[in-house]
């Protein structure tokens, strides 16, 4: 059966504000340089030259098909609902990671160790009571080794396999029930031996039903799966958090420019290290990869209050943002200036979701429009 995590507030410490162009000087500099070098040899970021295709055969495992995984994750984004909702949210992860950004030791059903640990962030700017959940993998969830279906408890349902797929979920209050169809247009930002991350640009079509409202939606989203290696494999007990892998910084947004066009940003820091700031085209019949270009991440502003976990634990979130995104000539391609105007959900790991507005250019023309945000910031 799965668990309700109910949160309570106090205060947090503050913390310099996110950006991607700062670097540690002196010995913390040399550190943070040489462990984001490592993080980004096992996790292998996918370069802007390199394409590949869908997986053969084109099947999502929640077990991750092989020994050497540990941890799943199966996301599915959309970043411009209209009102009240504004985004949605579902992001799974199964197993557990070793990683600051990620491990939820807190949310382990006594007994169950972080491999058999799974958590839930699923709603919207409206849906947000029960947003967060937590599983025993062996007895509340119910699986397919294909990946055709994945049933969380009572609460969600994924199933289908490539190209159509179909979200279903029900709590008080809130149910949602899509259609989800792959484009074909496939963003790899990961793989490697020990780390894969796959992002199949999406449509949508369905409805969300909240407090007895129920509103037609449809557009463009993103579906995702990633499967990762975890030390917890060797043994299978929650880490102290000082000896967790020091990936503690953490952004990834989702912004649909029209009906067949998405930008993708991220940023991670390692150790306080800037490690991978990357931004993805993707237009659907054209083009899904990664821009080779120099992208800037800076946060402006924080939140008044800081967030606070089921833990007790506290996260400043950003407020307000940037993103500056320039070819290798220096010309601007995109300028994001965001602003959240959503409640921040928990659950994406230790970290947050939730929606923006924003405003900025494309190509040198004025843009402006709804994004969606996951936000991490472990550091210390």
């Amino acid at each position: 059966m799965s668990t309700a995590i109910d949160t309570s507030a106090s205060a947090a410490p503050a913390l310099p504000l996110i950006d991607s162009a700062h670097r540690h000087r002196g010995w913390r500099g040399l550190r943070g340089y040489a462990l984001a070098k490592v993080a980004m040899q096992i996790l292998r970021p996918v370069e802007p030259s390199v394409r590949h295709g869908l997986p053969a055969p084109t099947i999502f495992p929640p077990d991750g098909g092989a020994r050497r995984f540990g941890l799943m994750h199966y996301g599915i984004m959309i970043p411009d609902l209209p009102a009240p909702h504004h985004f949605m949210a579902s992001a799974i992860i199964l197993g557990s990671a070793g990683m600051r950004v990620f491990d939820t030791d807190f949310a382990a059903v006594p007994g169950d160790g972080p491999l058999q640990t799974a958590t839930l962030v699923h709603g919207t700017a409206a849906a947000v009571d029960r947003h967060f959940t937590r599983y025993s993998i062996p007895r509340d969830t119910e699986w397919r080794a294909d990946g055709s279906l994945l049933r969380l408890g009572k609460d969600l349902e994924l199933s289908g396999r490539y190209p159509e797929f179909r979200l279903k979920s029900r709590r008080q209050g809130f149910a949602v029930d899509l259609s989800l169809t792959a484009t074909g247009d496939v963003t790899w930002f990961a793989k490697g031996l020990f780390y894969e991350h796959i992002a199949l640009v999406t449509r949508y079509r369905g409805t969300i039903e909240h407090e007895g409202a129920a509103t037609e939606v449809s557009g463009l989203c993103t579906y995702e799966y990633a499967r990762g290696t975890s030390p917890y494999l060797l043994y299978n007990r929650f880490l102290p958090k000082a000896a967790k892998l020091p990936w503690d910084v953490f952004s990834y947004q989702v912004i649909d420019l029209d009906a067949d066009t998405q930008l993708l940003l991220a940023h991670v820091q390692v150790d306080g290290h800037p490690a991978l700031t990357s931004a993805y085209l993707r237009i659907v019949g054209q083009c899904a990869h990664r821009l080779d270009a120099d992208v800037h991440f800076r946060v402006l502003s924080a939140q008044a209050q800081p967030a606070v976990a089921p833990d007790g634990s506290e996260m400043r979130l950003a407020k307000t943002f940037a993103w500056r995104v320039c070819d290798r000539q220096g010309r601007n391609l995109f300028a994001i200036d965001a602003t959240v105007d959503t409640p921040m959900l928990f659950g994406i790991g230790t970290g947050y979701v939730g929606g923006y507005r924003w405003e900025g250019e494309r190509d040198g023309r004025p843009a402006s429009g709804r994004g969606y945000i996951e936000y991490v910031d472990q550091r210390r």
